[in-house]
């Protein structure tokens, strides 16, 4: 039941050098945001009530010893 007014919400920027053009998502249960973060530069807005998060990274290893 999260609402818009309530913030919280991860913004993601589409462009790498700009921060005009972005998009809001907003942190609804059930929800799954996958994206490379090194690839978009994002943020969580300040929240007005209680926001949980689990954030993972996946990697890989080097072939180089």
């Amino acid at each position: 039941d999260w609402q818009e007014a309530d913030g919280g919400q991860l913004r993601m920027y589409m462009d790498t050098k700009e921060t005009a053009e972005f998009i809001d998502i907003l942190p609804q249960g059930g929800r799954l945001v996958v994206f490379v973060s090194s690839d978009f530069l994002h943020e969580v807005l300040p929240a007005k009530r209680e926001r949980i998060a689990i954030t993972g990274w996946f990697r890989t290893r080097s072939d180089a010893i």
